[in-house]
């Protein structure tokens, strides 16, 4: 299970990154040194790196082309204009993940309150709380960051590989929208109280409040999708 320290790593290697970018030192066009040298560089893992670059590019700075590399697509943060509009383009594309994660995530709480160990909920627990920080300092890297944990945290703790499996893949895909979703402060506001309903439930083992609460959390994410397309 994703741990806490791994999640801070990556954002400093984001973070780093994304400051070379916004300072001009990558220009549009430009090639980012190799995931080997980026991590030489800045005293990492490739996985790490690897997992940086992803929200890199979930966030529209970089755009990985096969064989090639990595390359900057832009050197300025999302307007909100261009927030609307992204989601506007994608608004049925991220209907359908969202339908697909209202099949999927509800029974992933299901297994987990009936399989997790005690030291997985802490976990889960402990990632809860370092999103609640960042709500507070309205960090959208980091919510995005702690959001994923926490779901893929209880998705492991299922102990169902096959959805372990199905998770991974719906995840890949998704993380541009968490990225881009939490950059409107009221989205990660929304978040927080299903949280914790979501862990209230996993704490008491209680399945009838988990997958409840779930599908409540999942159904107000989509109501945000229209809010911010309306």
């Amino acid at each position: 299970m994703r741990s806490i320290n791994r999640i801070s790593i990556t954002d400093e290697v984001v973070q780093q990154i994304r400051s070379e970018i916004l300072s001009g030192k990558y220009k549009i066009g430009d090639r980012l040194p190799t995931e080997n040298d980026l991590a030489k560089e800045l005293a990492v893992g490739r996985s790490t790196v690897r997992e940086a670059l992803r929200m890199l590019k979930a966030l529209g700075f970089i755009k990985s082309h096969q064989g090639k590399g990595a390359f900057v697509e832009k050197v300025t943060e999302d307007s909100d204009e261009r927030l609307r509009d992204w989601f506007a383009s994608n608004k049925i594309r991220l209907a359908d993940f969202m339908e697909v994660r209202m099949a999927l995530e509800p029974l992933a709480v299901r297994l987990a309150v009936e399989r997790a160990s005690d030291e997985e909920i802490a976990n889960i627990e402990k990632i809860l709380e370092v999103f609640e920080g960042a709500v507070r300092s309205g960090n959208a890297l980091d919510l995005a960051l702690t959001d994923e944990a926490f779901h893929t945290g209880i998705v492991e703790a299922s102990k169902n590989n096959l959805l372990i499996m199905l998770n991974h893949t719906i995840t890949e895909y998704f993380r541009d929208y968490r990225v881009r979703s939490f950059a409107v402060k009221e989205n990660a506001a929304n978040a927080l109280i299903p949280h914790r309903n979501i862990m209230a439930a996993l704490n008491a083992r209680d399945i009838a409040a988990g997958t409840r609460a779930m599908m409540e959390h999942l159904e107000l994410s989509l109501e945000d999708i229209d809010k911010v397309t309306s």
